[in-house]
């Protein structure tokens, strides 16, 4: 009866889990589809539209331009989108659309041959995070790097598994176009490599008491190492010698990175500072534990632990040394410490952890309770993703959401008025400037005059403008058009104006 209940749940699995995971998959993608087809371009999508996308490939490649807005893997498929499908949102957005199917593909292949709930309650978690798929729906690098970054990851546990040359091709290639996307993921692709190694000398020194030889061990990563590093020399060259390195925290790992990861990951949860210090000691709590799974089985060279386990290996070394990277990098070059979007790619990483943590416990006795546990988080994650969700609002830009309807309610009022064939003059809040120019151009607005950062001015014919900011048109003659209460903008015209 055992063999025969075993047997029926190894073919629930194998035709029932990927319908299942497909399903859950086509729903995200949709949503994200959706969003990106009718929500407003922002402020830094519109800025590498505006500033890059144009570029020629040599130019946009060598970051000869180097301001930190230019994802370069992003603004050269962008570019190349433009050109097969038009200047819409979602032809735009449409490269990091297509590496959320990537991401979620990976996301289902790091754990598919766990139980059907184990499976599915791990997807939903990698898949639901609010803040994570509004950036697969943006024209934007972070996204597209953790589907790349998802990827690279996959294959090099595979390669320390079966030390198949395609896994390591793949590992290297996906790492380098992670790191094209979003240049912070290269300390992930440094740190991997560093836990290769440290992953062999265990297996080597205390497993199998052999001596370990750094050389031999790192043979087959050479080349492709080469490889890379010929390709982003350039543009890291031009990063760490021009950019700033700033956008991120100034204070330390515990107090923004980690602080930033806990917040990504109960996005849209009020945390109290005290709730905030308990989640990071239960972080690091579920940290320290891994470390000592590993030392454990390492001391008493369970040769089956690291054959079985190279998961939990991998992502614990990689969550203890990326830190470190990121402390050295802040001493050294003077980098901010991730926070926000620059510290998005953590939250995959820390979930696949959590994954293999708990595949582990499931291993040793408690798979019901782990399952519970599991369920639970997915379902509140669930919850959380749906009561967030929308079709219109960024999180990191949400004060440009109204921008594309405040373009369309202008028109309408020039139309209403019979202004339609003269000319505008738009006084904006500067951060509008971007997205106001990018749908300028792509709508071919003829009549509307290029915008700057300059402020206000008495010959502006209409003024886009926070509502914090209103005080500073108490000289005008001015009646307001719009107000959006969302952003608490206003769309104002100027009875002085020509």
């Amino acid at each position: 009866m055992v063999i025969y209940a075993d047997i029926t749940l190894m073919k629930f699995n194998r035709y029932l889990l990927p319908v299942s995971i497909f399903s859950i998959g086509i729903v995200l993608f949709l949503y994200v589809l959706i969003k990106a087809s009718y929500s407003s371009f922002t402020h830094d999508e519109s800025y590498t539209y505006l500033h890059y996308c144009h570029q020629s490939f040599m130019t946009i490649i060598s970051f000869s331009d180097w301001y930190t807005n230019n994802h370069i893997l992003n603004s050269l498929l962008m570019k190349y989108s433009e050109q097969l499908f038009g200047n819409s949102e979602v032809a735009l957005r449409l490269p990091n659309l297509l590496l959320l199917l990537v991401y979620m593909f990976y996301s289902y292949r790091l754990f598919k041959d766990q139980y059907f709930l184990f499976t599915s309650m791990i997807f939903l978690l990698l898949c639901t995070n609010y803040i994570l798929m509004d950036l697969f729906g943006l024209a934007r690098g972070y996204g597209m790097s953790c589907g790349f970054m998802l990827m690279s990851l996959y294959h090099f546990i595979e390669y320390v598994k079966e030390h198949k040359k395609t896994d390591l091709t793949l590992f290297h290639f996906a790492s380098l176009l992670a790191s094209l996307s979003n240049f912070t993921l290269v300390i992930v692709y440094v740190a991997l490599l560093l836990v290769y190694n440290l992953t062999i000398y265990l297996h080597t020194r205390l497993v199998r008491d052999e001596k370990f030889r750094l050389m031999k061990t790192n043979r087959a990563h050479m080349i492709p190492l080469l490889i890379v590093t010929v390709i982003l020399y350039e543009p890291l060259r031009r990063v760490i010698t021009y950019a700033d390195l700033g956008f991120g925290g100034k204070s330390g790992i515990y107090a923004d990175t980690l602080t930033h990861l806990i917040r990504n990951t109960f996005y849209g949860v009020n945390i109290s500072s005290s709730m905030m210090v308990v989640l990071k000691i239960i972080l690091t709590f579920m940290l320290l534990v891994s470390l000592f799974i590993i030392v454990k089985n390492s001391v008493q060279k369970r040769s089956t632990f690291f054959e079985q386990y190279q998961g939990l290996i991998i992502l614990t070394f990689l969550l203890v040394i990326l830190p470190t990277i990121i402390v050295f990098q802040h001493l050294i070059l003077g980098s901010d410490f991730p926070i926000g979007r620059f510290s998005i790619f953590l939250f995959p990483l820390w979930m696949v952890h959590v994954g293999f943590l708990m595949q582990y416990f499931m291993s040793t006795g408690y798979r019901n309770v782990t399952l519970i546990i599991l369920s639970f988080a997915a379902l509140n994650s669930v919850i959380s993703f749906c009561k967030s969700s929308n079709f219109y609002l960024s999180a990191e830009w949400s004060y440009d959401s109204e921008t594309k309807n405040m373009i369309q309610a202008l028109a309408s009022d020039l139309r209403m008025n019979n202004d339609s064939s003269k000319t505008i003059k738009l006084g904006i809040s500067w951060p509008f400037e971007p997205t106001i120019n990018f749908y300028r151009v792509t709508k071919g607005l003829t009549w509307l005059l290029p915008v700057d950062r300059n402020g206000f001015n008495k010959t502006d014919d209409y003024f886009y403008i926070f509502g914090n900011e209103l005080r500073l048109l108490e000289t005008y003659e001015y009646n307001i058009i719009k107000e959006y209460k969302s952003t608490n903008t206003f769309l104002v015209k100027n009875k002085n104006s020509r």
